[in-house]
C-alpha cells in the first residue's frame, strides 16, 4: 500500500508539471523540459544498461532514446502539431495507469513472464479501457469533436499496442542488464526512461501520421 500511495503522488507531482508547463507556458519551456529528462537519462539512466566503453552504448542511444525525444520536441515547437502531444501523453499515462492499477488488482494471466512478469492481460486490457475513457473524454467533452467511436477505439488500440511494445523493450533492456528500474529519481516509479518508455515508441506513429492526426484531432 505505501509503494501504491508513493507511486500515486510521485505521478500527480510530475504529471502536474508537465501539464502546467504544457498548457500555460511557452512551448520553448516544455521543450526544455524534455531535453532536461533527456539528459538526466543519458548521464544517470543509459550507462546503467550498457557500460560506457561497450559498442551498444554509442550504436543505440542516437536512435532510442535521443531520436524518439527530437521527434517529441519537432512536434511540441510546431505549431501545427502541438496539440498532438496532448493525446499522445493522455493515451500512454491512462494506459500505463489502468494497466498498473487492474495489473495489481486482477492480474492473472502473464503476457511476457520471462521478460516482465508483471505485465498481464487484465492489466493490458484494462489499460486499453482506461485509455480510450481518456480519449473520449477529451475529445468529446474537453475539445467539443465527434469522432466515431471505431475510429476511437481502432486509434486507441494502436497507440496501446505501440506503448506496450516500447514498456517491453525497455523491460528486456533491464532484464538484459540485471536491474528492475532504469534510475531511481522517481519514487515507486524508478527512473525516467521507465516513465518514457512507451512514450518512445509511440512518438514515432505520431510524427508518421502527424498531418492526419490534425485532421482528425484539429
Amino acid at each position: 500500500m505505501t509503494e501504491f500511495i508513493t507511486r500515486v503522488i510521485t505521478a500527480f507531482v510530475l504529471g502536474s508539471c508537465f501539464w502546467i508547463s504544457f498548457i500555460y507556458l511557452s512551448p520553448i519551456y516544455f521543450s526544455c523540459l524534455l531535453v532536461g529528462v533527456l539528459f538526466i537519462i543519458m548521464l544517470f539512466e543509459w550507462s546503467r544498461f550498457f557500460p560506457f566503453r561497450r559498442i551498444t552504448f554509442w550504436l543505440l542511444w542516437p536512435f532510442y532514446p535521443v531520436l524518439p525525444f527530437a521527434l517529441l520536441i519537432y512536434l511540441n515547437q510546431h505549431p501545427l502539431y502541438h496539440n498532438l502531444l496532448l493525446e499522445l501523453f493522455l493515451l500512454v499515462a491512462s494506459f500505463d495507469s489502468g494497466s498498473y492499477i487492474v495489473g495489481r488488482l486482477f492480474g492473472k494471466h502473464r503476457i511476457a513472464p520471462t521478460i516482465s512478469p508483471g505485465k498481464t492481460w487484465e492489466g493490458a486490457v484494462g489499460g486499453y479501457i482506461f485509455a480510450v475513457i481518456g480519449l473520449s473524454f477529451l475529445v468529446r467533452y474537453e475539445q467539443g469533436k465527434m469522432i466515431a467511436w471505431w475510429i476511437i477505439l481502432g486509434f486507441t488500440l494502436i497507440i496501446c499496442v505501440l506503448s506496450f511494445f516500447g514498456d517491453l523493450f525497455e523491460s528486456w533492456l533491464k532484464r538484459r542488464a540485471h536491474i528492475k528500474h532504469s534510475g531511481t529519481m522517481l519514487p515507486g516509479h524508478g527512473g525516467f526512461l521507465d516513465r518514457f518508455d512507451g512514450i518512445l515508441f509511440v512518438v514515432f506513429f505520431f510524427f508518421l501520421f502527424r498531418d492526419q492526426l490534425v485532421a482528425l484531432f484539429g
